[in-house]
Order: structure tokens, then C-alpha cells, then sequence
């Protein structure tokens, strides 16, 4: 028998664990339009945390782990522009489903014994071992390319989804504007591709970002440089412009829209809006 007060501790972790629970699968049920919600990400990740710390403070580890990770994820979620599939839904949903397990078990007998938690412990540790693999995946490249030429350096800075196709396109496309690669940089195992670019003189800007955007990458800021001088210490920033989002555009399940680095990612298909709403099969309503 344990004693009353710690019972009566242990139910007010349940109580409050069983709000956070519902609030954590409502939103994993529509996670495709939770993601873009910041409130309603915020109120996950919070759930998923004060769960995670009422589990600390009884020593129910296992518990603790797992909504650590479930708050690791759901973090990732509001910070990378990741799409949502079925794929990824169904793992953070597994995931969630053995939380709910465990929680469950403690309202039953007011505590979790060892084989229990290790039982739950050893269901969850190949879900993680799965989302990890799969996220990699699905989170772009952040990429910045920069274009010198005699008069200006060009500093073009967004994401790809696929390093390999976008290492192999831009260095063809360069080679057509007649220019090279004097610099192709991969800078923490696949988070940044940094590439230099030197070009012949007077190369129009147009022509440099089509090369850049029809490789597969979406540019969300373009800086322009006049001061070489600038270039060896770092401190680029003379000219810069952020691109806006076109109001007739209701979003993106993708990368347009986004914000990176305080700036929005801009559409590399329709770069001024979509002709037609039905034009754009990657258009999601606010």
C-alpha cells in the first residue's frame, strides 16, 4: 500500500497526464494542420513536457523517456519545414500510443513496475530507431550558394531536399552559364551544403538564381555584395531582400511560406503566386 500522500501525488500527475494525453492525440490526429498552427504545436510540445516532468518527479523513467522523445520530435516538427505523411503520422502516433499505455498502467495500480516499463521501453526503441532513419530523410538540406563574379557576390540561401540530384544539377547548369564550382562544402553530416560559384563577368542575377532554383533548391533570401573586401572576414550583408509571399497564394504543405533565418521561403514553381488556386497541387488552406 503506498502511502496516502504519495497517492494522492500520483493522482494529480494522472489527472493532469490524462488532459495532456488528449491534447497530444487531437493533435496528432490532424498533424498536417497542427504543424502550421504554431499555438496548437506549442500546446503538444508543452503537453508532452509537463508529462515528461511529472514522470521525472515520481521515477517513472520510462515514462520520462518517452515523452522526452515525443517532445523531441514534436519540436522538430515546429522548427524544420518537414512535409507530413502518412508514413511520419503513423510513427509519431506509435509513439504516443505507448505513452498512453504507460500512463494507463499507472492510473491502474498507482504505479509501474519494472517488467512493465521495460516491456514498453523495448516496443518503443526500434519506433525511435525508425522515425530518426525516416526524418533524415524528409529534412532538407539548408544550402547556401554563393556566386562571385567581377562586380558582385550573389549569396543565395534556402534548403534542398536532395543533395545528391541538387549537387549533380548545379554543377551542369553552372557549367552552361560559363562558369565553375570552386568550392562545394558539406558542413555538419547533411544539415548545410555550402557552394561557391565563379562566373563570367556581367552574368545577370536572373539567370544565376534560375540555375540555382532549376537544380532543386528553394531560395528563401538573396543577398548582393559590391565590397570584395567583405568577403574574407565573413561580414557580407550590403544589400539584401527578403522575398515576399504572394497574398494570392493560401499557402504551401512544402517549403513556401515558410520562415527561415526570419525570412519566408519563396516557391520555386510559382514564385509570384499561382495563376489558379487549382493550379498548384501543393496549395493547403490557412
Amino acid at each position: 500500500m503506498l502511502p496516502e500522500q504519495l497517492q494522492r501525488i500520483i493522482g494529480y500527475f494522472l489527472e493532469e497526464a490524462t488532459e495532456h494525453i488528449q491534447i497530444i492525440e487531437q493533435g496528432l490526429q490532424g498533424l498536417e494542420n497542427t504543424v502550421p498552427a504554431s499555438h496548437r504545436m506549442h500546446q503538444l510540445i508543452r503537453a508532452s513536457h509537463s508529462i515528461k516532468g511529472g514522470a521525472a518527479m515520481l521515477g517513472f523513467s520510462s515514462i520520462q523517456r518517452i515523452a522526452h522523445r515525443l517532445e523531441d520530435y514534436l519540436k522538430l516538427l515546429r522548427e524544420c519545414p518537414i512535409a507530413i505523411d502518412s508514413r511520419l503520422q503513423s510513427l509519431l502516433t506509435q509513439v504516443f500510443d505507448i505513452l498512453a499505455a504507460l500512463v494507463s498502467k499507472v492510473s491502474k495500480g498507482f504505479g509501474l513496475n519494472n517488467e512493465d516499463a521495460s516491456q514498453m521501453i523495448s516496443l518503443a526503441e526500434p519506433i525511435f530507431d525508425e522515425l530518426d532513419a525516416y526524418l533524415r530523410v524528409l529534412i532538407p538540406t539548408r544550402l547556401s550558394v554563393r556566386a562571385n563574379t567581377d562586380e558582385h557576390i550573389h549569396v543565395f540561401s534556402g534548403y534542398c531536399t536532395s543533395l545528391e540530384e541538387f549537387s549533380s544539377a548545379i554543377a551542369s547548369r553552372v557549367g552552361l552559364l560559363g562558369g565553375t564550382i570552386t568550392r562545394h562544402e558539406q558542413e555538419g553530416e547533411g544539415i548545410r551544403l555550402c557552394i561557391d560559384i565563379y562566373l563570367p563577368p556581367y552574368s545577370r542575377i536572373e539567370n544565376i538564381r534560375q540555375a540555382v532554383e532549376l537544380s532543386g533548391a528553394a531560395i528563401g533570401t538573396v543577398q548582393t555584395h559590391r565590397d570584395f573586401s567583405l568577403l574574407a572576414s565573413g561580414d557580407y550583408p550590403v544589400y539584401q531582400s527578403a522575398i515576399e509571399r504572394p497574398a494570392i497564394c493560401a499557402g504551401c504543405r512544402y517549403y513556401y511560406g515558410r520562415s527561415d533565418g526570419g525570412y519566408r521561403l519563396n516557391c520555386t514553381i510559382h514564385p509570384r503566386g499561382p495563376e489558379k488556386e487549382e493550379d498548384c497541387r501543393d496549395r493547403e488552406p490557412e
